[in-house]
């Protein structure tokens, strides 16, 4: 049995390596001088994730971000706060503080989750997670958040150029029983996009490194720089891949397709779940040897994933 949790792809910045103007800010922020941090393990970004205490005992959560280490990271963490300002508190999600912004770094300060990060091979964390993240599709159907961006449906279609772009010109990053069916898997990845209605918010980035399990047993969602519109029944999905190369994956599909009433039929929703994993899957390989600045563990972890959706994939495809 794993932990599950990933180590940070890069050393996390302790909070004590803040500029000094944004220490003063989150003692601020809390009305009372930070007295302990501690670096949070998990992820990708080599910001600051820390837990603080204040000497009067208020507690936060800090993630801080500097543009000078990657680029793309400010960016999720803006967008991230931007859905936060407009969702009400809920017990299955971590709400936004403050946010704070110095023309190189940008901060979030979060509500402190008391609790772990999942197991999600015991039944037990798989079962709290499922009922947050079920929980979670409810409250976020229809679209409450309804930002400006890319939805599943344009994702969708960009992970299809990408597949298609990739199997023409370097079609070793993909398994040979994926590069034999190439025209079925086009044509499942190119009719994607249609399967994906922006009927909800979807949180994008269910990892067993943004999710928390409380003392009580019940699942916290965090991190929400992915999150876009589509289709309710993403984010059961992508918990259940944890255990894509094993059986109980169909069970858990099956599960889903069960909660989907209104999906059109549940032959349809099982096609659209295959091809939902396939296209992730084969996107990821995709990205082979294309690092990213300050993002050193990204490579490994796309490599890793990819292995096991693609695996999926090909099982419930008979290929």
């Amino acid at each position: 049995m794993t932990t599950g949790v990933r180590a940070a792809g890069g050393d996390r910045i302790p909070f004590e390596s803040l500029p000094s103007h944004l220490r003063q800010w989150v003692d601020d922020a809390l009305g009372s001088p930070v007295a302990s941090a501690r670096t949070q393990a998990g992820g990708f970004s080599a910001g600051v994730a820390s837990r603080v205490v204040a000497a009067d005992g208020s507690r936060a959560f800090v993630k801080a971000v500097s543009d000078e280490v990657n680029a793309q990271t400010p960016e999720l963490f803006r967008h991230e706060a931007a859905v936060l300002s407009v969702l009400p508190a809920a017990p299955h999600r971590a709400g936004l503080l403050q946010t704070c912004e110095d023309g190189t770094w940008t901060v979030l300060l979060l509500d402190d989750v008391e609790g772990r990060h999942p197991d999600l091979d015991d039944d037990r964390d798989m079962a709290a997670l499922r009922d947050a993240v079920v929980a979670q599709s409810r409250e976020l159907t229809p679209d409450p958040v309804r930002l400006d961006g890319p939805d599943m449906a344009a994702t969708s279609a960009r992970w299809h150029r990408r597949i298609e772009r990739s199997l023409d010109h370097d079609p070793s990053m993909f398994p040979e029983w994926l590069v034999a069916e190439r025209e079925d898997v086009l044509a499942r990845t190119a009719s994607l996009a249609a399967r994906m209605p922006a009927s909800s918010w979807v949180h994008l980035d269910i990892r067993d490194d943004n999710l928390l399990v409380r003392p009580d047993g019940s699942g916290v969602t965090v991190d929400w720089g992915m999150s876009r519109s589509g289709p309710s029944w993403i984010d059961q999905v992508l918990l259940a891949v944890h255990r894509a190369t094993s059986p109980s994956f169909d069970d858990l599909a099956a599960d889903v397709v069960a909660m989907e009433p209104h999906e059109p039929s549940g032959a349809a929703l099982q096609d659209a779940i295959t091809d939902l994993v396939l296209s992730l899957g084969a996107s990821l390989a995709a990205l082979r040897d294309r690092p990213m600045p300050g993002l050193p563990g990204i490579d490994a972890f796309r490599q890793r994933e990819q292995a096991r959706l693609l695996e999926c994939a090909r099982r419930r495809l008979g290929a």
